[in-house]
């Protein structure tokens, strides 16, 4: 913009900071104001801005898209636990998180359908990387949509690995996507 506006310089002085640097171009100040005040100033300005707002926006794309790229690489691994022995340990997790808040601790007599959610949560949180996975995405651009996939693929590898709990992780999932919207 400065050399198609204001055209050539001036004058022209020595880099005070840097001998061997090009020559610094100065310009009459009345005549940048000038050329600000103009048309031509604001088309520029206007143009260049979009082109900037164009530029972040392929950037932001291209960062969504490798962050999206690396959680489609993360190894999410579940162990494998006896279905006893997982509730057991759901169990005493939840009793240890909840301490004081219920009446009766949780076990393996508690309601069906709380004993199908505990050890989701269990697994989610206690025996994979999910936690750290999301705090590592969330700030990144596309952190939304790459949590949501994390999420998602967690729920996938804990119902392939314990199918008896695949109703309860899609419900699970079926929860987050409502909570979000």
């Amino acid at each position: 913009m400065i050399r198609d506006l204001l055209g050539t310089a001036d004058r022209r002085r020595p880099n005070p900071r840097y001998r061997r640097a090009s020559p610094m171009r100065l310009y009459d100040a009345q005549r940048v104001e000038q050329t600000e005040a103009g048309p031509e100033f604001a088309a520029a300005r206007t143009k260049a801005a979009r082109r900037s707002e164009i530029a972040q926006q392929a950037a932001d794309r291209r960062r969504g898209a490798q962050t999206m790229a690396a959680v489609e690489q993360l190894a999410i691994t579940v162990p494998v636990i006896d279905r006893k022995e997982l509730i057991e340990r759901s169990c005493g997790t939840y009793n240890r998180l909840e301490a004081g808040l219920f009446d009766e601790n949780a076990g393996p007599d508690s309601d069906p359908a709380f004993i199908e959610r505990i050890p989701v949560n269990h697994i989610r949180h206690d025996l994979t990387e999910y936690d750290q996975a999301l705090e590592d995405k969330y700030s990144h651009v596309g952190g939304d949509a790459a949590k949501a996939r994390i999420r998602e693929r967690v729920y996938e590898a804990i119902a392939r690995t314990y199918p008896h709990l695949a109703e309860e992780c899609r419900r699970q999932e079926h929860r987050h996507i409502n909570d979000l919207t």
